[in-house]
């Protein structure tokens, strides 16, 4: 199964801050971030991340959540 490496940032811009880090396994980016965030997940056009932000924040201030897909591991 796909792992990926979750992280959970917010607050004003250029000044992110990391709230939280993890590591699961998961069939897609969407139900790996499923038990954190209901906000729509968008994958990047080559497959490798995913985030999702939190649709009531502004250009000022963000959260969001981010997913990275790892290499498969032996």
């Amino acid at each position: 199964m796909p792992r990926y490496h979750l992280r959970f940032m917010k607050g004003p811009n250029y000044t992110l801050n990391l709230e939280y880090e993890a590591v699961v396994e998961a069939p897609s980016f969407k139900e790996a971030l499923a038990p954190h965030t209901d906000w729509p997940v968008t994958e990047s056009y080559d497959h490798a991340t995913a985030t999702a932000w939190n649709p009531g924040t502004c250009v000022y201030y963000q959260e969001m959540w981010e997913a990275a897909l790892l290499p498969e591991s032996e």
